[in-house]
């Protein structure tokens, strides 16, 4: 058998992707050993699957950077809801007189759901046994809610940058 390249040439080994011959010269070239346009197939399937990864990396970071405004979208109308409800029913109950009071509760409730989360994000560090009395689980809610109350606004200041961040990050993945 002659080589493919050089058909003057005797070939010492075969490609192994076409079974084509090839002399001692070309058979040096690659490993393993491939005639030029098998070993330029290979190079190209390899930046094609790299391309490929690349994409796949920026997608996923593009779908987080969306899932992270997406939370703060949902976080947000969460906080709005229990602003609302809670200040209706605090009003209701007569303990509410004047615009001040109305504006301080909306503001306060607004930021539970923001400090709930980041709480529970603290939490998962440090689990909570699952077992615990009905009075436990009584004051764990109500000392987790006032802890909301307090962390609730540089969580909620946290979560607004980040999500600006975020949302600059995707504009330029555009």
């Amino acid at each position: 058998m002659k080589c493919f390249n050089h058909t003057e040439r005797e070939a010492v080994a075969t490609c192994q992707k076409c079974g084509k011959g090839l002399c001692r010269e070309c058979a040096e070239k690659y490993t393993p050993c491939m005639c030029d346009p098998c070993a330029a197939h290979v190079q190209q399937n390899k930046q094609e699957q790299a391309q490929n990864r690349e994409n796949q990396r920026k997608e996923k970071y593009r779908t987080a950077l969306v899932d992270t405004r997406g939370e703060f979208i949902k976080t947000t109308v969460i906080g709005i809801l229990v602003s609302v409800i809670a200040t209706w029913w605090t009003a209701n109950n007569g303990n509410l007189s004047n615009f001040g009071d109305y504006a301080n509760a909306i503001v306060a409730w607004f930021f539970v759901p923001f400090g709930w989360k980041f709480l529970t994000y603290l939490q998962s560090f440090f689990p909570v046994s699952l077992f615990g009395t009905f009075w436990f689980w009584i004051i764990y809610i109500a000392v987790k809610a006032v802890l909301s109350v307090i962390v609730g606004i540089p969580a909620f200041i946290y979560q607004l940058v980040k999500t600006v961040l975020a949302q600059r990050k995707i504009n330029k993945l555009k």
